[in-house]
């Protein structure tokens, strides 16, 4: 067979091509709004062991994109009054852009850390995939996830929220492996991945419920295989393997917690559930203010707190249930909603007739629709990024529905379809991955209806914008940015906007506007701030997050 001959070859050209797109659109964009928080705070960890910063998410993608800054030789400015008064936002703006190396070197090195993570995501997709379930599945699965814009968008980021779907899908499919095979070696693999996961994100808590969910439903199809003794041996390799990561990965905070005795019911507030459970785990066990237990407990306080957020034209601090199904539709690819599409049929035709469903979809569709379920919970409603775990196993289900139910003629014509849709909808992005809006939705230039945020403006196109003004003879423009990158290190000069009922600045007014999407709309910013600019027509939209309004008194030559 073509597939299983070539099989390498074909990977290795969609490993190549995808790492060649996030590192040439990496390198076209500023830092985004979490990144230099992210870098500075990795940096601290790997020099100083200081795991004060930014708590709320754990320290492991941090501490892997700090690795590579070595080479640089790079100061903390521990003497500046970031440092002093634990200010994240402008610490990393000090960290990247007042260095000893470059800021765009300093930032592209720490991002080199998630694409090699990326490329090696899709190998290993491709790997899984094609022992399980074939070449021409794993072909399908590995070109689907290669090339959804949304997955290379974050896959080239200093974030939490591309590794933790890494680690989120592989401890979710190794565990299947275990619960089908009992091989020892799938059950470290995945009590490792969970351990991983639970280091890089939060949010990856909800492996709890999805690892019991599966292990209850084979226990329900196979019983007799599931003794207590077994039972003891996941929970063992699961507690051990978490233990012994959290101490290694947050080493210097164990010591600390070592020897010293500050309480962790000290530490957290009891508003939440969460809050609750780790103070009285706390005062009961006598557990200390470890960072990562700290941490847990910010995430809970900042998800009761809510979170500025924008939905279809509306704003609240609270969120919408309804969010990320909104999301799932306009920022999904076609390929991705059919696949949805294809899985939800085939799931309603087979419960409709009583067929028996393999074990192997329960393992595919339950660790999404559990991540998805939970998020549609959070008051954190700020972009797609939040869902990311959902597709790889999307996308493998659909490709495995689409080989398995069709015949082996009209199963290539679908696979076809699929990859050859996936891959033209990320060309026509390109190389704007972040700002991906589906043509359903009416694309980008109509993203700003829908969402801002993450999902379309984080900050990153700075550098584009002082390409377009100097094409058009000025490094000056009135600017209301959404990020924290340095307007002058790329050699702009912003000038800031008259006040909302201030009509003489306004008409006073001379160059170029440009306003982020996400202030245009009013989230984090007075809603009459900018409204004139909402009157007018832009002139350009550079990179889909930032839009350009002409005010010049007269035309330029």
């Amino acid at each position: 067979m073509i597939l299983e001959r070539r099989f390498l070859l074909l990977v290795s050209g969609v490993a190549l091509a995808t790492g060649s797109l996030e590192v040439s659109s990496a390198l076209a964009e500023t830092q985004t709004w979490d990144e230099g928080i992210h870098i500075s705070a990795g940096y601290a960890y790997l020099t100083r062991g200081d795991y004060r910063w930014n708590a709320e998410h754990p320290p492991l993608a941090k501490l892997m994109s700090a690795l590579p800054l070595a080479m640089f030789h790079l100061q903390l400015p521990v003497s500046g009054d970031a440092w002093k008064k634990l200010d994240e936002t402008a610490m990393g703006i000090e960290f990247l852009y007042r260095n000893r190396a470059p800021a765009d070197s300093i930032l592209f090195a720490a991002r080199s850390m998630t694409i090699q993570l990326s490329l090696s995501f899709i190998v290993g997709l491709a790997w899984w995939t094609r022992r399980r379930f074939g070449p021409t599945v794993a072909i399908l699965a590995t070109c689907l996830c290669a090339f959804d814009p949304n997955l290379i968008a974050h896959g080239r980021y200093v974030t939490t929220d591309f590794p933790v779907t890494v680690f989120y899908f592989w401890a979710a499919v190794f565990w299947m492996d275990y619960l089908l095979s009992a091989r020892r070696w799938d059950l470290v693999v995945a009590a490792l991945a969970f351990a991983l996961a639970i280091v890089t994100k939060f949010s990856a808590v909800l492996l709890i419920p999805t690892l019991a969910a599966l292990y209850a439903i084979r226990w329900w199809q196979a019983p007799r295989e599931f003794s207590l003794r077994r039972l003891a041996t996941v929970a063992a390799a699961f507690s051990g393997f978490t233990f012994l990561v959290v101490a290694v990965v947050y080493w210097p905070e164990t010591i600390r917690c070592w020897n010293t005795d500050v309480p962790l019911a000290n530490v957290v507030k009891r508003g939440n559930l969460i809050g609750a459970l780790l103070y009285w785990a706390g005062d009961w066990l006598h557990l200390p203010a470890h960072a990562f237990l700290a941490g847990l407990g910010k995430v809970a306080e900042h998800n009761q707190g809510g979170h500025a957020s924008y939905l279809l034209g509306l704003r609240s601090d609270q969120g919408w249930w309804y969010y990320f199904p909104v999301v799932f539709a306009v920022k999904s690819t076609l390929a991705g909603l059919a696949a949805t599409v294809l899985l939800l049929v085939a799931g309603l035709w087979a419960l409709g007739r009583g067929r028996k469903i393999d074990f192997v979809w329960w393992g595919l569709l339950i660790p999404p629709v559990i991540y998805f379920a939970f998020s549609m919970t959070s008051a954190i409603d700020i972009g797609m990024r939040h869902i990311l775990p959902v597709y790889p196993f999307l996308y493998v289900g659909a490709a495995l529905l689409v080989v398995r139910a069709f015949s082996k003629r009209a199963a290539r014509y679908a696979m076809l379809a699929l990859g050859a849709l996936q891959i033209a909808e990320c060309a026509s992005i390109a190389p704007h991955y972040l700002a991906f809006f589906n043509i359903v939705s009416g694309g980008p230039g109509n993203g700003p209806h829908y969402l801002v945020d993450s999902n379309i403006d984080w900050g990153q196109d700075v550098k584009k914008l002082a390409q377009w003004l100097e094409g058009h003879g000025t490094h000056t423009a009135y600017i209301a940015y959404f990020g924290n990158a340095s307007m002058p290190y790329y050699g702009l000069e912003a000038k800031g906007f008259p006040a909302p009922s201030d009509q003489r600045g306004w008409d006073d007014l001379d160059g170029f506007a440009v306003a982020s999407v996400t202030p245009l709309e009013g989230v984090y910013v007075p809603l009459a701030l900018l409204a004139r600019l909402r009157l007018r027509e832009p002139v350009a939209k550079i990179g889909w997050s930032m839009y350009v309004y002409d005010f010049r008194k007269r035309a330029a030559p």
